[in-house]
């Protein structure tokens, strides 16, 4: 049996803790207007609650990236899913919002926990773009699959407190299964191991100057700012398209779900045939491209007011968002393959932009009105390229010195 193989029951495991990751987070943008009207609350309160979200997930990944290192990858993940658990089963009884905000800061805990899952398949797979695109089309899965489950609950007269509840009894699932399968030590761990007169808390402080050695490399930084803008264009898609289309009547209140949950499918069959490419591909080749396009669309996306405009836009944008995220990690596998702490930042640069994101475009949106609001993800897709064209020539050079 090929090790591959081996790590089958590991890897479809992973595969069910980034999907509810995936529903939980679409669910909870799908949601947002009617979390407004029910609690009366205006764009940047809204846009404080996405970014309290995001805030969790960016503190979960920074704290979980140190004490993986300490406790292990079960206890870590294991947590993230009870914290999505907890943090969703109480927001679907706060009947009055009274602890809103405290647990969807705990749900953006377990979010960040989780990130952990791509660190696992990193070492798992030796760092390639083809198992990671594929652990995150299942973030793709369950994030398509969020707004037709809102839109499914409203049909049959439930509140979108039932979407949470559901959600929260699938994160508890998700804990009792990891709870039960084998989840191996990071790699560079199991090699040390093998000497038996490294005692443990050397192996650790080994460990985590391998993490700090990332950080002496200067292209560690623009993959930092990578991942710090994809996520601040994804989460201002992800948490305001639907506002966004349903406030300015662009769309009406069913389009706009269809149209998010659009961009997912687009996602999913971009990491599907990312996941098919490989390594063919240069990833930062990758990169670039995704990035030009990723400007390009969001441009176009403002322009336009026919649903069926705005449905090809918005398939041919998640096109371009894709392979971002994964063949971004991919590309810095070399700098943080086995090294806790650093693959844990790069994370949580991404978690960053998922923060940020929101509270600028809600700023925007309450001081400019809710149609100029989109215009903050062009500028953080300005700022995409120019981290992506930066990368490219770093990638080259490194080639023509090796």
């Amino acid at each position: 049996m090929s090790n591959l193989d081996a790590n089958r029951p590991l890897f479809f495991s992973m595969y069910f803790v980034v999907f509810i990751s995936g529903l939980a987070v679409l669910s909870t943008g799908a949601i947002l207007p009617n979390i407004i009207s029910e609690f009366n609350i205006g764009y940047d309160r809204a846009g404080l609650l996405l970014s309290l979200q995001a805030g969790g997930n960016v503190s979960a990944v920074i704290i979980s990236g140190l004490l993986l290192d300490y406790i292990g990858r079960r206890a870590v993940l294991t947590a993230g899913s009870l914290f999505i658990a907890l943090g969703f089963l109480g927001i679907a009884f706060d009947s009055e919002g009274v602890a809103i905000l405290l647990l969807i800061f705990i749900s953006g805990c377990g979010w960040g926990a989780n990130n952990i899952v791509s660190g696992i398949m990193n070492d798992a797979t030796n760092g390639s773009a083809r198992h990671l695109n594929r652990l995150h089309m299942f973030f793709a899965v369950g994030a398509f699959i969020a707004p037709f489950f809102v839109i499914f609950i409203y049909s049959i007269g439930l509140s979108w407190r039932y979407v949470f509840g559901i959600i929260g009894i699938l994160a508890t699932i998700s804990a009792c299964i990891l709870l039960l399968i084998k989840i191996p030590a990071v790699q560079k761990l199991q090699e040390e191991e093998k000497h038996e007169d490294v005692n443990p808390s050397a192996k650790r402080l080994s460990k985590f100057h391998t993490s700090l050695k990332a950080f002496t490399y200067p292209r560690y930084y623009i993959f930092l700012l990578i991942a710090f803008m994809y996520t601040a264009v994804e989460t201002v898609m992800n948490g305001w398209i639907t506002t966004y289309f349903e406030g300015t009547g662009i769309l009406t209140s069913v389009e706009a779900r269809i149209v998010l949950s659009l961009i997912w499918i687009s996602i999913m069959i971009g990491r599907i045939t990312a996941s098919a490419l490989g390594n063919k591909v240069k990833k930062e080749q990758l990169i670039l491209v995704s990035s030009i396009a990723v400007l390009i669309f969001t441009v176009l996306l403002i322009q336009l007011n026919s649903f069926v405009g705005i449905a090809l836009c918005i398939f041919a944008l998640g096109l371009a968002l894709s392979a971002l995220l994964p063949t971004n990690l991919a590309n810095a596998a070399i700098y943080v393959k086995g090294a806790g702490f650093a693959m844990g930042i790069l994370l949580s640069a991404g978690a960053m932009g998922a923060t940020v994101g929101p509270v600028i475009t809600g700023r925007v949106a309450e001081t400019l009105g809710l149609s100029a609001s989109m215009w903050a993800a062009v500028g953080f897709a300005i700022v995409l390229l120019l981290g992506a064209m930066v990368n490219f020539i770093l990638g080259k050079r490194r080639d023509a010195n090796s």
